[in-house]
């Protein structure tokens, strides 16, 4: 008995995971019934194709008919929302399968990267030698027009100090975690600034005491987009970055940032000045 229950385990991890068509289908199903014609233009696959996968399903026992509509059976639906971490988890990577076999993910706690899925569709951003030194546009068109943003950075950039001046003036609310290394260089040539966004009740500056490479090398949230930056193996950081606007890649983002700001110290501005 056993022995029958594993191999029906297999097959259904094959329906699934083997079969993109299949996959696709039980998918957008999960979102609710569908009639053929809803299908076959969703998925964009033709009739011919997807009829096969259609029996196959029904001899499972995955997806019901009733007339020309089609649904997920109970034990359909509850395999698609068991599968959905993994197939999301999968998705993620295989969308930017070099970025991520390149990067130290080990500045991703367990708990997320468990939930690493919950970044799919993000976009694999490469400001390239145009920009020169300016900051990301990503970060210029995303996160001025924004209430609040939360800024990581474990490398420091020289426009770090006045983005984040220009947006706590705007009445942004700003929470700038540095690497103790920037932070060094932000509280040293950018001293002024530094004092100036620390006089402002709307920002907040923290210093994360741990070796810069135990972070990630960039996390920046707006209402509306996530970026994530990551160092290479080498520990370098290339200047590529994901660009997210899914809601729940903003709270996975949420999450991590508030992860570290949680064993950071925060910076007060008082008679010694930019110290902690």
């Amino acid at each position: 008995m056993l022995e029958g229950a594993n191999q029906m385990k297999l097959q259904l991890v094959n329906i699934l995971l083997f079969s993109d068509n299949r996959k696709n289908l039980l998918l957008l199903l999960a979102e609710g019934p569908r009639n053929s014609d809803e299908i076959l233009d969703l998925l964009q696959v033709p009739r011919i194709s997807l009829l096969p996968h259609i029996k196959k399903l029904k001899e499972e026992g995955l997806i019901v008919q009733k007339g020309d509509v089609y649904r997920l059976s109970i034990i359909g639906d509850i395999l698609v929302k068991k599968a959905r971490p993994l197939l999301d988890a999968a998705s993620t990577f295989e969308d930017n399968d070099y970025f991520w076999s390149h990067r130290k993910l080990d500045s991703i706690p367990f708990h997320l990267l468990k939930r690493i899925g919950e970044l799919k569709g993000s976009q694999l951003v490469e400001p390239g030698l145009t920009h020169g030194f300016d900051l990301f546009p990503e970060l210029i068109n995303h996160f001025t027009g924004s209430s609040k943003v939360m800024l990581l950075f474990s490398y420091f950039h020289p426009q770090i100090p006045s983005f984040s001046l220009e947006l706590a003036k705007k009445d942004v609310k700003v929470q700038l975690i540095l690497s103790r290394d920037s932070f060094d260089r932000f509280s040293g040539d950018f001293r002024d600034t530094g004092e100036k966004i620390l006089a402002r009740k709307n920002a907040s500056v923290f210093v994360y005491a741990g070796a810069p490479l135990e972070i990630p090398a960039l996390i920046a949230i707006s209402e509306n987009a996530l970026l994530l930056g990551f160092f290479n193996k080498k520990g370098r950081f290339e200047g590529q970055y994901l660009l997210n606007l899914e809601s729940r890649a903003l709270a996975w983002g949420r999450e991590l940032f508030e992860y570290y700001m949680e064993r950071s110290d925060k910076i007060c501005l008082g008679d010694q000045k930019m110290s902690v």
